[in-house]
């Protein structure tokens, strides 16, 4: 009898795949994440590219060349000009400037984004400055500071005193509103097995009007959830907003959008409670984990960074980054991850449509 029953359990076991996704393939994936974010050793990645600039034929350019190739994991890239190093830190080319100033006595200019993360730029300003000061021994008459680091035109102040919490706040809030999506699946296979569902399609209104009943209420907790987790990040942990309050609502409005949309594929796709609670909080987990919620996207490699892009938690999180750290950002400023995260929300509710079977 024992054995009947082990032999039972562990068919249905292998039949739910939602399960077994959970317990091997999802490791697989982090160990690949985490492994590709933290790198170390003789196959850490690419070099940083740092543009330097200085007069032709002044010394102190060729010299803080040298020493910047010969500091592991930077090299040394020489632009025509002072615009071109501050523009190509703009456009995100380099990681950072050098612009040597012809007058000797003035300082370095150190262009990098000031409104990146402590743990992102210090590093690099810091490391830089060293190159710096090495190759500039003994450091000339100034009357100031050898290195001043300067943001490059295009790009926002950050806000003052910003902590942790300005990206922790955002992160864990598009991570787990997400978790809407589950919910919306969830409720469309409960509907179907009570009947509720059917019930609701025997009434004398439009399909399209008994879907949109359904999907309201989710999108309206949906809402409230994110405005409760803002509100406790900034009545409770001190978090700021350096933008628009506006632009903050609009964009969490679209963040919900794109959740209960792909809630609706999720349900349109099919499948028990079981399978969908398994399949569709792994895909969660990993549109999270890819989109910077867990680990942030700028300190992932160029590639992780790149495939960030490719879910609607990197677009979130894009816009929630300018408008928290970057002063004076505006709608205009966040468009760009709006826009991108309506059309993810369009295209889940399009895809889901065209699968969603009423009669099922």
């Amino acid at each position: 009898m024992i054995g009947a029953a082990i032999v039972k359990d562990t068919r249905l076991l292998l039949r739910d795949r939602g399960a077994l996704i959970s317990l091997f393939a999802l490791p697989i994936v982090f160990m690949l994440a985490f492994g590709s974010i933290f790198q170390f050793g003789p196959e850490r990645g690419e070099p940083r590219a740092v543009a330097v600039w200085a007069a032709d034929g002044d010394p102190r350019g060729a010299a803080i060349r040298s020493v910047l190739d010969d500091t592991p994991g930077f090299v040394a890239q020489a632009r025509p000009d002072a615009d071109a190093v501050r523009h190509a830190v703009a456009r995100e080319e380099v990681a950072a400037g050098l612009v040597i100033p012809p007058d000797a006595a003035a300082p370095v200019e150190l262009v990098i984004d000031l409104a990146a993360p402590e743990q992102v730029r210090g590093p690099i300003q810091g490391a830089l400055a060293g190159v710096v000061q090495r190759a500039l021994a003994p450091p000339p008459p100034t009357q100031g500071p050898l290195v001043v680091a300067t943001s490059p035109p295009g790009l926002a102040r950050p806000l003052e005193q910003t902590s942790s919490l300005q990206i922790a706040v955002p992160g864990n809030a598009v991570l787990f509103g997400f978790f809407i999506a589950l919910t919306v699946a969830m409720a469309f296979v409960g509907e179907r097995k009570t009947g509720t569902w059917r019930r609701l399609l025997a009434a004398p209104v439009p399909r399209w009007k008994a879907l949109l009943a359904t999907l309201v209420p989710y999108y309206l907790v949906g809402a409230l959830q994110l405005a409760f987790l803002f509100g406790v990040g900034a009545l409770g942990f001190g978090m700021q907003v350096a933008g628009s309050t506006l632009a903050l609502i609009v964009l969490s409005l679209a963040v919900v959008y794109c959740a209960v949309a792909l809630g609706f594929l999720f349900a349109a796709l099919g499948g028990s409670e079981k399978q969908l609670g398994g399949v569709a909080s792994v895909v969660l987990l990993v549109m999270g984990l890819l989109g910077g919620c867990m680990v942030p996207r700028m300190v992932m490699p160029e590639l992780m960074q790149a495939l960030g892009l490719a879910v609607p938690h990197g677009w979130a999180l894009e816009g929630y980054y300018d408008l928290l750290v970057r002063q004076g950002t505006g709608l205009g400023d966040v468009a760009l991850p709006i826009g991108a995260l309506l059309g993810f929300g369009t295209g889940f509710a399009g895809l889901g449509l065209a699968l969603f079977r009423f009669e099922k």
